[in-house]
């Protein structure tokens, strides 16, 4: 658990808010950071953390298999990360490996870590999520190309399906799986039983299926009170309330920038986030 503030957070729009951050914060997106620099109070409480898949067989094949891929597809940071780390592991350079593959990401900091590595993505969708590269793709002929999907363990398939639809020829292999962060939440409970949080963040489903894993029952009906829910993709939003729950913010633009600015447009009378 960590607790950030501003020091002189009553000059900003998010000014005496407290939220709870469920996702692990990394030196290319930081939520917890985005949310200081205008005035809130942030309790951070991973939910879920990132580890390798449980084998590198299917990764490790396409790799040194001679088949040639024509598109390489990346929906999130960690699989870039992860893949590039396997890449090494294999005394493969990952610049020079994808040279010859076309680059498709979802958002912008996938693309960023992707630049890190000396890696440009030639397609990058204007909406931040999956729906958005299919209809990105749909400006191109896919007819009888390899799409190679780098993805976690049991990702939705409605990237995969729609691009088999254009008849593209589908390579999917895991390069990281989403599993409990295992951190003693306790304090989560004392949070919201003196009911001192304002705001709960979700950016995926597993986020909120491990976080209604920790919360004991009598929390439940407390949740569709106080405190609001804000989530990034209409995935994570449907779990809600398929919980039960509702939703009182989700971004058109499915980024932290974005869910910021749409945060501090609700809650400010003195200044929007620029």
């Amino acid at each position: 658990m960590s607790l950030v503030t501003d020091q002189h957070s009553r000059k900003y729009p998010l000014s005496g808010l407290r939220f709870l951050v469920t996702r692990q914060d990394t030196p290319e997106s930081s939520l917890s950071i985005l949310l200081q620099s205008q005035g809130a109070a942030v309790l951070s409480a991973a939910m879920t953390k990132i580890i390798p898949p449980e084998s590198w067989q299917s990764f490790d094949e396409t790799v040194k298999g001679s088949l040639k891929i024509d598109w390489a597809v990346f929906t999130s940071s960690n699989g870039v990360s992860l893949c590039v780390s396997r890449l090494k592991d294999l005394q493969i350079d990952p610049q020079f490996f994808f040279s010859k593959i076309k680059i498709a990401c979802v958002g912008q900091s996938t693309s960023s870590a992707l630049s890190k590595h000396g890696i440009t993505a030639e397609l990058i969708p204007e909406h931040f999520q999956s729906e958005g590269l299919i209809d990105a793709f749909s400006q191109y002929d896919l007819k009888n190309k390899r799409c190679w999907l780098i993805q976690a363990e049991s990702p939705r398939k409605t990237l995969r399906l729609a691009l088999k639809k254009q008849g593209a020829k589908i390579i999917s292999t895991p390069v990281y799986r989403t599993v409990p962060s295992g951190k003693d939440t306790s304090f989560l409970l004392e949070e919201l039983d003196q009911a001192k949080l304002d705001w709960i963040i979700f950016a995926s489903p597993s986020a909120v299926q491990n976080f209604h894993q920790v919360l004991p029952d009598r929390f439940w009906e407390s949740l569709m009170v106080k405190p609001k829910i804000a989530c990034i993709g209409e995935t994570t939003a449907s779990f809600v309330k398929r919980l039960g729950w509702s939703v009182q913010l989700r971004p058109e633009i499915q980024d932290f920038e974005h869910l910021v600015k749409a945060l501090c447009e609700q809650n400010s009378n003195i200044g929007i986030y620029p």
